[in-house]
């Protein structure tokens, strides 16, 4: 019995140990912002060059409720891993068209 309430310990004492964690680069730029009919823009930009900016506009705040007339746009960019290439998707989305994007390769980054 004793055997076990150490093997028991023993096994708590190494589940509890701290593990060991890369570093995260946070990132470079970073802006949030939301307006009180429920508007709102962010972007953020990484140290790996990946950047993402996006607008939310509610267009009727009375069907806010009613998860109404909101449009969001924006644009990411990254570097493919695989081909080394800049890639650049926009985007926009509403109640009207749905969800449209439009992606281009090697990209400048602005």
């Amino acid at each position: 019995m004793l055997a076990l309430l150490w093997i028991l310990a023993f096994c708590q004492l190494l589940w509890s140990w701290p593990a060991e964690s890369a570093a995260i680069d946070g990132p470079k730029h970073q802006i949030f912002k939301q307006e009180i009919d429920g508007s709102y823009f962010f972007l953020y930009e990484s140290p790996d060059g990946s950047y993402r900016e996006e607008v939310g506009i509610v267009k009727d705040p009375q069907l806010k409720q009613l998860d109404g007339d909101l449009e969001v746009s924006g644009v990411y960019r990254y570097i493919d891993s695989q081909s080394g290439k800049k890639v650049e998707v926009s985007y926009s989305a509403d109640g009207d068209n749905g969800f449209l994007s439009r992606v281009k390769y090697n990209v400048e980054a602005s």
